[in-house]
């Protein structure tokens, strides 16, 4: 019969946390003091120049990567005090309904300039364009519908 073996009680074994903690506190020296360098000379904070400038400050030329400051709490709590760049958020979603704007499908001309129609969709996002995409295959399931109608309609007539 097996053995199960026994894991130590803590999952981080003390001689690593000494290490853990030397590293910590050398990038938490370091993003502080180039974002520190960075106000001061009047440039953006953002994460890539305080990485950047952390290369430079460090004696080792090593610096910090961009997620350890993400990582470090103490560091990214003092990155966001000081941050220059925009945080970004996303577009809003439309709010169209699906079908009641049908009819705008009738004003679509065949001639149009179809590059600049190409440069408009390719600003939307990826949930209007299956918004829009969804609205254009109602518009025409419900000419399909009316055209069956009306031909079913004729050939009785006749």
């Amino acid at each position: 019969m097996r053995r199960k073996s026994v894991s130590p009680q803590t999952t981080e074994l003390e001689w690593l946390q000494a290490s853990y903690d030397k590293k910590k506190n050398r990038s938490l020296e370091l993003g502080v003091k180039a974002i520190d360098t960075l106000i001061k000379e009047g440039k953006t904070v953002s994460y890539r120049t305080v990485s950047d400038k952390s290369k430079v400050i460090d004696p080792e030329g090593i610096g910090i990567h961009q997620n350890t400051i993400r990582k470090n709490q103490e560091l990214h709590n003092h990155f966001l005090q000081y941050r220059t760049t925009k945080v970004y958020n996303p577009r809003k979603r439309s709010s169209k309904p699906l079908d009641n704007d049908l009819d705008a499908f009738k004003h679509i001309k065949q001639d149009r300039d179809i590059d600049r129609v190409r440069q408009r969709y390719m600003q939307l996002t990826k949930p209007e364009l299956v918004d829009l995409l969804i609205r254009m295959e109602q518009y025409i399931a419900y000419q399909n519908q009316h055209w069956l109608k009306s031909e079913f309609e004729k050939f009785i007539n006749e």
